[in-house]
C-alpha cells in the first residue's frame, strides 16, 4: 500500500489576523485593557485550521514590514492603504508568540510578502503533495492546481475550499491566466494602476480572447471596439508594470521539511490562559476537545533521538544495587537535575508513577529513569503504603523515599529542575504528607525561571519557555513528544501503562535537558532578578498553592441560585416585551426578534444581524420594546458570565481532598514580571461591581479565623513620584494628602479644599492614564469634555509635575536605544517593536515603555514583600498562627488566628514598606474581617 501524500499548510497570518480583527467583536485583556479580539479569532481559526485539515506539515506566514521589492518598482505601492486601527495595532506584538505557543513555525523574510513566500513553497513541494493555503485573498487562486501538485484555497470563514473551479468563477479564466488578468483589472486595494477604464469582465473577455499581454498586444487591431483599443493602446506601461507587481517569487530559498506538525497542546493552553486570558478557548485544549494532535511521525524513530545527537542512551534502575549506585554518583557530582513522571497536572492529585535523574560525569551526563512503587492518594493512612501494589516497572524491595528525602534536604548538592514548583509540590504528598518524614528541599535552582529572566521574547506567558522548546532553541535539541510515546487523544494512556523501553527514553531525556539547559544558561547569563527575587519566591509560592483557600459554599449557591432567578426574571420580561417566547440565549432567534420583528436597527446592523455586546448597547440608547429589550439582555449576560466564570466555576473547582480552592500562580505571567493564575483566575474577580463584591465574600478564613488583606496603596504613583524625581508629585504623598484632589488642585489652579468631586475625577482619571500612555483623545472621552479641554488638563499636569514628562521621553529614548526599560531592581523589559516602521506597534511600544518600569516594579515590589512576610510568617507561626493564601496585583491576602491579628496589624505594613527605599512612603493599608470583601 502506498503511503497517504503530505498535506502542507501554508497560513497567510495577515489575511486571517485582519479578517480576525474585523469579524470578532470589540474584547479586552482585563488586567490592562489591552484589546485581543483579533487575537481570539486567529486562536480560534488556528485551531479550527489544524483540528479539520489535519496537516502532517504546517507554517504560518507573514508579510515582512515594508518597503518590499514592489515599492521600489512601483513607489505607489499600498500607497492608499490606512495605517491599521490602533486596537488592532496594540496586538500585533502578540500574533507571533501565539503561533510559537502553538508549537508552529512562523517565517517572513525581509523584502517580500507573504504571498512570494507562499508561492515558493508551493513551487518546492514535492510532487504528490496535497497543498491548502489558508487565506482570505483570492488573489492567490492563481496558485491553485490539480496536478504535479495539488493547491486549494481555503476560506476559514465560510469554512469552504477554493480550486480551479473558483478562479474561473472569480476571475473568468483558468488559474493560470488569472494573473494576466489582474494585470488589465488592476487592484484598488493594493493600488496596482491597471488600464484606466478596463474592469474585471472586460479583462477576463480580453485574456478569454488573446491568452496573454503579449498575444494582446501583438493583435490590438484584432479588439473590435474602438474605444476599447484606444485603452488598451495607452495602458501598455500600465499593464506590463501591473503584472510584475501582481507576480509572485516562486524561487526563495524555504527549508519545508522544518515545517513538520509538532502542536503542544498544553503549550496553546498555557498561553491563552495566562497571557490571553482565553479561559474557554483553552478549556477546550485542555480537554483534548479540538484534536490538534495530527497523525505525525515519531519523534522516536527520527534522526533527532538522542542517541542520533549524543544524548544518552538512557537506562532504567532495575535493582536496590543500581539505585545505590547511582546516588553515589549523584553525591559525588554534587549536582543532579529531577523531574517526576505522574498520572496528572494536579501536583495535589497527582501518583508519582517515576523519578528521573541526570548528572554530570565528567563531560558526559548519565540520566536514568527510576520507576517507583505507586504513591497512594495523599489522605489515605500511611501504614497502607506498604500494601500497595508494585507497578509494573516497580523496583521490587525498592523505596525511594527515604533516600530521596536525604538527596533533597542535602544542601551541599544542587538540585535543579524545570518548572520546579510543581515537582516541588508533588514531592511534597509524596515525600512529605505520605511519607510523615517530613520535607526539606535545599539548594535548588528552576531553569523555567532562569530562562525567563535572561531570554528576552521567548514567548510571554510559559510558551516559548517549555522544555521542549528551549531544548531545540538554546541547546539544537529536538525531544522526543510525550504523545510519540502515550498516544493521542482517547487513545491517550497514562504514562503509568507507558512500556518501560519507551518511558525510559521520554522520562530521562527529560532530565538530561534540564541539566544540560542549567549548564548552558548558569555561566554566562544576568541573573539579578532571578537571584534576589525569584528564586526565594518559589518556596512561598509552595506553600501558598498547597494551602489554598476556604470558601463558603453555601454563599456561592445562594449567590448562583439569585443569579438563576434573576436571569429567569430578566428572560420573563424579555419574552413579555417580545410577546413571545424564544431562547434569548440564541443570536439568530434574537436577531430575528429585534431586527425583522421589531424593525430596530440600521440597515447595516439588520445586514450583518450582530447581536454582540457593542450593537446591543447602541440599540438600548434609542426608545421602544427592541431598545428596552437590548438593555435587559445586556444585562442579562454580564449576570449570566458572572454566574458561570465565577459562582458554579467555583463551586467546581474545590478539591475534595481539602476543600479548598487551589490556584495556580504564573510566576512571571508578563513580560514585567507580574503574577498571573489560573484554575481559577482569582486576580480578575470584579471588585467594583456589587456581583463581585458578592463573589469575594464567598472566600472566607478557616474557622475560629480572621482574613487580612494588605494592599499597597497607590503604589504605581508612588513609583512614578520617585522614578521621576518629581517634586510636586513627591510632596503629596510625603504630606498624606489625597492625590487626586491634590492633582486636581495643581491642574485646574484651584486651593486644595475648593476642589470639585469632577475635577477630582478627571485627575483620578490623569494620575492613572497617563501612566499607561493615555492621550487626549481617551481622557475626553473618559471624562465628557472637548480633545482641547482634555489636552489643557494634560498640559497643564505636565507643567505642574516637575520631571514626569522628562521620565516618559526618557524611558521612550532608552527603548530605542537599548531596546528594553529597567524596573527598580533591574528586570529588563524587552520592547522591540519600539523601531518599527509600522505606526501602531511603535505608539503602542512607547506607551509600555512608560509604564512598564512602573508595573514591572510594582511586581518587583510585591514579590520581595511576599517572601519578606512569608519568612516572618515562618519564624513566628508558634506564637502568631497565620498563613498567606493570595496574591492580587498590590494586595496579599491572608488568615490569622484571632491572637495574630493584632500583630499582623502593626507588622505588614513594616514588613512590606521597607522592602525598598523611595524618595517617597510606600504606605501600606491593612484590612480585616470574616471574608476577603470585608478585609479589602
Amino acid at each position: 500500500m502506498n503511503p497517504s501524500p503530505s498535506h502542507l499548510v501554508l497560513i497567510d497570518a495577515m489575511s486571517l489576523f485582519f479578517r480576525a480583527y474585523h469579524a470578532v467583536r470589540p474584547l479586552n485583556r482585563a488586567r490592562d485593557n489591552l484589546p485581543t479580539n483579533a487575537l481570539f479569532g486567529f486562536s480560534q481559526m488556528l485551531i479550527k485550521v489544524v483540528k479539520d485539515l489535519q496537516p502532517s506539515q504546517c507554517v504560518v506566514i507573514s508579510d515582512s514590514p515594508p518597503p518590499n521589492w514592489r515599492h521600489k518598482l512601483y513607489e505607489k505601492y499600498k500607497a492608499n492603504r490606512p495605517p491599521p486601527e490602533a486596537e488592532l495595532a496594540a496586538q500585533f506584538p502578540y500574533l507571533e508568540p501565539l503561533v510559537a505557543a502553538f508549537g508552529l513555525p512562523f517565517i517572513k523574510q525581509a523584502g517580500m510578502e507573504a504571498d512570494d513566500l507562499i508561492a515558493s513553497a508551493v513551487k518546492a513541494a514535492p510532487p504528490e503533495t496535497k497543498i491548502t493555503i489558508v487565506t482570505s485573498d483570492k488573489d492567490l487562486l492563481q496558485l491553485v492546481a490539480e496536478a504535479p501538485v495539488q493547491v486549494r484555497l481555503f476560506d476559514t470563514m465560510k469554512d469552504k475550499f477554493l480550486g480551479p473551479a473558483e478562479a474561473l468563477e472569480k476571475f473568468g479564466v483558468a488559474p493560470d491566466k488569472v494573473l494576466q488578468v489582474q494585470a488589465l483589472m488592476g487592484d484598488s486595494s493594493d493600488n496596482i494602476p491597471g488600464i484606466a477604464g478596463v474592469g474585471p469582465k472586460t479583462a477576463a473577455e480580453l485574456i478569454q480572447q488573446f491568452g496573454s499581454l503579449e498575444n494582446l498586444y501583438a493583435n490590438l487591431p484584432h479588439i473590435k471596439r474602438e474605444n476599447l483599443r484606444a485603452k488598451v493602446a495607452e495602458g501598455k506601461e500600465a499593464a506590463f508594470l501591473s503584472r510584475e507587481l501582481a507576480s509572485l517569487k516562486h524561487d526563495l530559498p524555504l527549508d519545508i521539511q522544518a515545517w513538520t506538525l509538532q502542536v503542544n497542546l498544553n503549550q496553546a493552553a498555557t498561553y491563552l490562559r495566562e497571557e490571553l486570558e482565553f479561559t474557554s478557548l483553552a478549556k477546550r485544549l485542555d480537554n483534548n476537545e479540538a484534536k490538534l494532535v495530527a497523525s505525525q511521525p515519531s519523534q522516536a524513530a527520527s534522526s533527532s533521538t538522542p542517541a542520533a545527537q549524543g544524548w544518552g542512551p538512557y537506562r532504567a534502575i532495575l535493582t536496590v544495587a543500581d539505585w545505590q549506585e547511582a546516588l553515589a554518583q549523584i553525591r559525588a557530582a554534587g549536582v543532579v537535575a529531577i523531574d517526576t513522571e505522574t498520572t496528572s497536572l494536579n501536583p495535589r492529585q497527582a501518583q508519582v508513577v517515576g523519578l528521573c535523574l541526570a548528572w554530570p560525569t565528567g563531560p558526559a551526563i548519565q540520566a536514568v529513569y527510576v520507576p517507583v512503587k505507586p504513591s497512594v492518594p495523599a489522605n489515605t493512612p500511611d501504614d497502607l503504603f506498604a500494601e500497595a501494589p508494585i507497578g509494573p516497572h516497580g523496583v521490587e524491595g525498592l523505596d525511594a523515599r527515604a533516600d530521596l528525602l536525604a538527596l533533597l534536604a542535602d544542601a551541599t548538592i544542587k538540585k535543579i529542575g524545570h518548572n520546579l514548583k510543581y515537582d516541588w509540590e508533588v514531592l511534597e504528598g509524596y515525600l512529605g504528607k505520605n511519607g510523615g518524614h517530613g520535607f526539606a528541599f535545599h539548594n535548588y535552582e528552576d531553569t523555567l525561571l532562569l530562562a525567563q529572566c535572561s531570554l528576552p521574547n521567548l514567548g510571554g506567558a510559559g510558551g516559548g519557555y517549555g522544555l521542549d522548546n528551549l531544548a531545540k532553541t538554546q541547546l539544537g535539541h529536538t525531544m522526543v513528544s510525550y504523545e510519540s510515546v502515550a498516544g493521542k487523544g482517547k487513545t491517550q494512556i497514562p504514562f503509568n501503562q507507558v512500556g518501560l523501553e519507551a518511558a525510559t527514553t521520554y522520562a530521562a531525556e527529560d532530565a538530561e535537558a534540564t541539566l544540560r539547559l542549567w549548564q548552558h544558561l548558569q555561566p554566562n547569563l544576568p541573573h539579578k532578578v532571578y537571584e534576589a527575587l525569584e528564586r526565594p519566591l518559589l518556596p512561598v509560592l509552595v506553600q501558598m498553592e498547597q494551602q489554598g483557600i476556604c470558601v463558603d459554599k453555601t454563599q456561592l449557591q445562594v449567590l448562583s441560585g439569585s443569579m438563576a432567578t434573576e436571569l429567569a426574571n430578566t428572560e420573563g420580561k424579555i419574552h413579555k416585551l417580545a410577546q413571545k417566547n424564544f431562547n434569548v440565549q440564541s443570536t439568530q432567534q434574537l436577531a430575528v426578534v429585534l431586527f425583522d420583528e421589531l424593525g430596530a436597527g440600521t440597515e447595516k446592523q439588520k445586514k450583518q444581524r450582530s447581536t454582540a455586546v457593542d450593537v446591543l448597547e447602541s440599540l438600548a440608547e434609542a426608545e421602544g420594546t427592541a431598545a428596552q429589550i437590548a438593555q435587559l439582555m445586556v444585562g442579562y449576560r454580564q449576570t449570566q458570565k458572572l454566574r458561570s466564570t465565577y459562582t458554579e466555576a467555583l463551586l467546581n473547582q474545590l478539591e475534595p481532598r481539602t476543600g479548598r480552592i487551589h490556584t495556580h500562580y504564573m510566576q512571571m505571567g508578563a513580560a514585567t514580571g507580574r503574577f498571573s493564575s489560573s484554575e481559577p483566575n482569582l486576580q480578575n474577580i470584579p471588585i467594583r461591581t456589587e456581583a463581585g463584591r458578592e463573589v469575594r465574600k464567598a472566600f472566607i478564613p478557616q474557622a475560629g479565623w480572621q482574613m487580612l488583606s494588605a494592599d499597597y496603596s497607590q503604589i504605581e504613583l508612588r513609583l512614578l513620584a520617585h522614578l521621576s524625581g518629581s517634586k510636586a508629585l513627591g510632596q503629596a504623598f510625603t504630606e498624606g494628602l489625597d492625590i487626586h484632589a491634590y492633582t486636581a488642585s495643581l491642574v485646574a489652579n484651584v486651593p486644595l479644599m475648593q476642589v470639585t468631586k469632577e475635577q477630582r475625577r478627571a485627575a483620578k482619571f490623569i494620575n492613572f492614564g497617563l501612566v499607561y500612555g493615555m492621550g487626549a483623545r481617551s481622557l475626553a472621552q473618559q471624562i465628557g469634555c472637548s480633545m482641547h479641554e482634555a489636552q489643557g488638563w494634560i498640559e497643564a499636569y505636565f507643567a505642574r509635575y516637575d520631571g514626569v514628562r522628562d521620565y516618559m521621553e526618557h524611558n521612550k529614548r532608552q527603548v530605542k536605544e537599548k531596546g528594553y526599560v529597567e524596573t527598580l531592581l533591574g528586570r529588563k523589559v524587552w520592547l522591540p517593536d519600539i523601531n518599527s516602521p509600522n505606526a501602531g506597534l511603535r505608539a503602542g511600544a512607547e506607551r509600555a515603555a512608560i509604564n512598564a518600569p512602573l508595573q514591572g516594579s510594582n511586581a518587583d515590589i510585591i514579590k520581595l514583600a511576599m517572601v519578606q512576610v512569608a519568612t516572618a510568617l515562618q519564624v513566628n507561626q508558634a506564637q502568631y498562627p497565620a498563613h498567606l493564601l493570595l496574591q492580587v496585583h498590590d494586595e496579599l491576602v491572608l488568615e490569622a488566628a484571632p491572637t495574630s491579628v493584632a500583630w499582623l496589624k502593626t507588622q505588614l505594613p513594616t514588613l512590606m514598606g521597607g522592602v525598598v527605599k523611595l524618595n517617597v512612603p510606600l504606605l501600606v493599608e491593612v484590612g480585616v474581617g470574616a471574608n476577603w470583601d470585608a478585609a479589602h
